[in-house]
């Protein structure tokens, strides 16, 4: 069954109030390497970054040293 304008709508102020968006820019060579992981573990890559962010986050993970 088809969605009609109102639902789309309705869907759109939805999304626009719930979520947003971050952009990552990688080196090819990271980027395959992420979605070689993400391709193997039947995961997205936004889920594996968000995920990966806030594991981070809640374990009070220090990562600036990091290259």
């Amino acid at each position: 069954m088809m969605r009609t304008e109102a639902q789309k709508r309705a869907n759109k102020k939805y999304h626009d109030k719930t979520y947003k968006t971050f952009t990552v820019n990688a080196k090819i060579a990271e980027y395959e390497k992420i979605s070689e992981y993400c391709e193997k573990n039947d995961i997205s890559k936004a889920q594996l970054l968000l995920r990966s962010a806030l594991y981070c986050i809640d374990n009070d993970i220090d990562l600036s040293d990091s290259k």
